[in-house]
């Protein structure tokens, strides 16, 4: 996951919203709505809290925060509960002013931690008993990751003929853990990461070679969202016709309109067939990640959808895996 295609996080505006509207349940209130309003009501006020914060980077109470949003958002609610919740957000925009803060409140955390690993890395090549750990379990969603690259695996393996040799992931970010995952499955393969980020880029080059998989890994300084995929900074120009599978980050396109717009103009670099791994999410974890709406858009965007998989664990992304369409 990365924070590369969004707002920064000191333009965004964050006015309070109105907390009455919130926590004040209907007139005629049923199990259902009192218990949706008090959801909202805490989310609500965690926004609240995370917008009266002079950084987002990572400490105590910005953990406290984000830990408790995520723990809310994963809950296993029931479809009436999450849509009351959703119609409750949407009705004071709290989810289009809360994602932006919480992305940018994760690159903070991916850049703090990728740069926590290489000095730990560069400690244990210099001591004279490198520790065997993997440096990588530090990072506090490594797990996560693991679990996350599996379900996409997994996911994708059942249309694919043979194991993939070339991939690439857009929106790579500075803690490339995706890549690495994916690295670690198919020990044949290379990854060709792209981010618009270049500081971002330098970080995740670095922390690679570091690591072991700096041959396997190429990297591309460019802006998906615009037309001409046309990169500013690269090591490598990136040839769109040679990858096997292309995984998207979650936040790269903040909402469905903006993901289709940059799925479309990928789909007329890459070759027919082309497998696409997107992610999305479902039920209350839209509030923090946006949605792919599955449907003629993206038909006419050039795909064939081929599953979308929800999961029900501490996995927050949904995963949608399309193929690119015959011209």
């Amino acid at each position: 996951m990365t924070t590369t295609y969004t707002q920064n996080c000191d333009s965004i505006s964050a006015p309070k919203l109105d907390q009455d509207y919130a926590t004040t349940p209907p007139r005629t209130p049923t199990a259902t709505t009192t218990a949706a309003h008090k959801l909202v009501a805490e989310i609500q006020s965690i926004y609240n809290d995370l917008t009266s914060v002079t950084s987002l980077a990572p400490g105590p109470q910005i953990n406290s925060l984000l830990t408790r949003l995520v723990e809310l958002c994963v809950l296993p609610y029931s479809a009436d509960l999450s849509e009351e919740i959703l119609r409750l957000c949407a009705s004071t925009t709290l989810c289009e002013r809360l994602r932006p803060l919480c992305a940018a409140a994760e690159g903070e955390l991916e850049s703090h931690w990728a740069k926590h690993i290489i000095a730990e890395t560069k400690n244990r090549t210099s001591s004279p008993q490198p520790s065997p750990t993997n440096p990588l379990n530090s990072f506090p969603y490594h797990q996560n990751y693991i679990d996350l690259s599996r379900l996409e695996c997994a996911s994708l393996e059942a249309f694919l003929p043979s194991a993939p040799h070339n991939l690439a992931f857009i929106g790579s970010g500075p803690l490339p853990l995706t890549s690495l995952c994916v690295l670690d499955h198919y020990p044949t393969a290379s990854v060709h990461n792209i981010d618009r980020d270049a500081p971002a880029l330098k970080i995740s080059k670095e922390l690679c070679a570091q690591l072991g998989y700096g041959k396997r890994m190429t990297f591309s300084c460019e802006d998906v969202n615009e037309n001409s995929l046309v990169g500013r900074t690269q090591e490598k120009e990136t040839d769109w016709q040679s990858f096997d599978i292309v995984f998207l980050a979650a936040l790269v396109g903040m909402d469905s309109y903006g993901k289709i717009a940059i799925l479309k103009n990928l789909a007329r670099k890459l070759r027919p067939g082309t497998v696409v791994v997107a992610r999305s999410a479902k039920g209350l974890r839209r509030v923090l990640y946006p949605v792919l709406e599955l449907g003629e858009d993206l038909e006419r965007a050039g795909y064939e959808v081929l599953v979308e998989v929800h999961p029900w664990t501490k996995v927050v992304n949904s995963v949608i895996v399309l193929r690119v369409k015959e011209r």
